[in-house]
């Protein structure tokens, strides 16, 4: 009898730990989902200026982002109302008129980053951290 209980105390542990973790899970997923963005992140990581940058969110929403100097970062700020984002797309050129552009779907969030490089022939590309999530 003692045996059963034990084996019967640690079905029921093992199961409220189950139940516990997968409950868990199902809340970060619709906190995830359910994420704002106040800002966006662009990296310049080429050796040039990026200039007339602009950032288009959820397909009509333009940010005008300006210039950004070699090896810094410039922030677009989000207008209240418009903080759910599933669609960005950047684009800008340097100096030379060379033209860069990129667009991105999924999760946007305070920690999402644009970042703008360069190849060693010279040609321009855009990479983020966005999560791609399908709806």
């Amino acid at each position: 009898m003692k045996k059963i209980s034990k084996i019967l105390v640690l079905v029921l542990v093992a199961a409220f730990i189950v139940l516990g973790a997968l409950n868990m899970q199902d809340q970060e997923v619709v906190k995830a989902y359910n994420t704002e963005a106040s800002y966006i992140t662009i990296k310049n990581s080429t050796a040039f200026k990026l200039e007339n940058v602009h950032v288009i969110y959820n397909g009509d929403k333009e940010l005008e982002v300006g210039d950004i100097r070699t090896s810094s970062s410039e922030t677009a700020e989000i207008l209240p109302d418009d903080r759910q984002i599933t669609e960005v797309k950047i684009s800008g050129e340097i100096f030379n008129g060379r033209k860069f552009s990129g667009t991105f779907s999924g999760l946007v969030n305070n920690d999402t980053l644009l970042t703008v490089d360069m190849d060693e022939d010279f040609s321009l590309f855009v990479t983020s951290n966005i999560d791609n999530f399908d709806y």
